[in-house]
């Protein structure tokens, strides 16, 4: 994802004035000022900042590791909120990795490294080149990052020009790619493949509220792979899990090493005998849960094995909630959608709502809205929404659904009677006992 996607930032003409922060690289850098580049030396690898900025910046190379994304080869901030900050604070941002002033830093990690932040919420930073072996990232700040004594001032000379130095780390990272000869990594491509890696995969529902109260109404998808030998014997790995909304979470080991050489290690243990926790997709799934991203306690039945991923399950409970906080905050839906979506329910979804809306008075205005769609254009449509949202009901919500379907019939017997006769036997012996 292009990291002006990724933020607000627009790039602005701006005119500015001519520092650098530290020593150039030597014969390099002269040959690349006559092409109004400046080189810089960062761990063996060459950064080029244009020339004619550096009198705004203040450039670091070869910075210890920011504790978050490894080594930092270029660190760049600007020069007037770093001055601004220590005058008011006695503090050099700079000391510290994203202090006052920053705009942009590349940092270089591993493998293992590499598959942490691919697990991790990377805001304000993407992976950008590779050399087959380390990742490269391109950090930068925000607007919080600016400084003056005054505060901030979206109309001033100042931030017009801060956003012009912003908007220069994608052309340094550009310009890294090319000069060190790397490969263009665009980070999207892990997120669109369906799967972390090849071969046999199964699927696991795992019910995280089980264990506290027996419900197993919401749960999250684990996606299993064979890491390293397919068939009898190769160990088994939860590679990616699904929440109930279908946000994705890849999973990788966090053991300091490459999870290819973490996983050959379990394999070779499990050959031997001493290690066979992996043997099943069940049994993987369990470790997952209790040592690894929930680290929970749970019980067989928090398990159960299924055939794929419920989209259809996670994309209703999405819908639903974003419906139910609009109505929330006192907002109005479309009453169509609104039935479009509930008409999808079944008990599970009603389950997930009422997790996901736990403490707040959410069903008054969401039933307020159902009453205000129950009758209007498209009324065919209307009514068998509702009937199947009745279907799917229980308790005060079975309640109130029947009332709106009494208003339906009422509103239009020969359409609702119509629509009625699409139901099954049971299904309609059902929806007759609510009128």
């Amino acid at each position: 994802m292009n990291r002006f996607v990724k933020t607000l930032f627009p790039l602005l003409a701006a005119v500015l004035l001519f520092t650098a922060g530290c020593v150039p690289a030597g014969d390099a850098a002269q040959g690349d000022q006559a092409a109004e580049m400046t080189v810089f030396d960062c761990g063996g690898l060459r950064a080029g900042i244009p020339t004619q900025y550096l009198d705004q910046l203040i450039v670091k190379t070869d910075l210890p590791e920011d504790g978050t994304h490894g080594p930092i080869l270029l660190s760049v901030w600007e020069k007037a909120s770093v001055e601004a900050y220590q005058a008011d604070q006695g503090i050099d941002s700079t000391d510290t990795p994203y202090g006052p002033g920053f705009l942009f830093s590349i940092n270089v990690i591993g493998q293992a490294a590499y598959e942490q932040y691919l697990c991790a919420d990377n805001s304000y930073t993407q992976l950008f080149a590779t050399d087959g072996e380390r990742y490269y990232i391109d950090s930068y700040g925000t607007q919080e990052t600016f400084y003056r004594s005054g505060g901030l001032d979206m109309e001033s000379e100042d931030w017009k020009n801060w956003e012009a130095l912003w908007a220069l780390g994608g052309q340094v990272c550009r310009d890294f790619v090319d000069r060190n000869g790397l490969t263009p990594y665009d980070e999207a491509a892990f997120w669109e493949r369906a799967f972390t890696y090849d071969g046999n995969h199964a699927y696991v529902k795992y019910y995280p509220y089980f264990t506290f109260d027996g419900d197993k109404r919401m749960w999250d998808t684990l996606v299993l792979s064979q890491p390293v030998r397919q068939g009898d014997g190769g160990i088994w790995c939860v590679e990616r899990m699904y929440d109930e909304n279908g946000n994705v979470y890849p999973w990788f080991p966090d053991t300091g090493m490459a999870s290819a050489d973490y996983y050959a290690e379990r394999q070779a243990a499990c050959d031997a005998g001493t290690d066979t926790a992996l043997l099943t997709p069940l049994g993987a799934a369990r470790e997952y849960v209790e040592q690894g991203f929930y680290g929970r306690e749970t019980q067989p039945e928090s398990f159960a094995l299924t055939d794929g991923v419920d989209t259809a399950y996670m994309e209703t409970n999405r819908r639903a909630g974003e419906l139910a906080v609009t109505l929330l905050n006192g907002r109005e839906v479309d009453g169509m959608e609104l039935l479009d979506c509930m008409g999808a329910f079944t008990p599970d979804n009603w389950g997930v709502l009422g997790r996901s809306q736990y403490g707040s008075d959410w069903w008054p205005p969401l039933r307020s809205a159902l009453e205000q769609a129950a009758v209007g254009g498209e009324q065919e449509v209307r009514d068998r929404n509702m009937m199947r949202l009745y279907l799917s009901s229980h308790g005060q919500f079975e309640e109130a659904v029947a009332g709106f379907l009494q208003a339906q019939r009422s509103a239009g017997p020969e359409v609702f009677d119509a629509v009625l006769s699409e139901f099954s036997g049971e299904d309609q012996a059902r929806l007759w006992k609510a009128l």
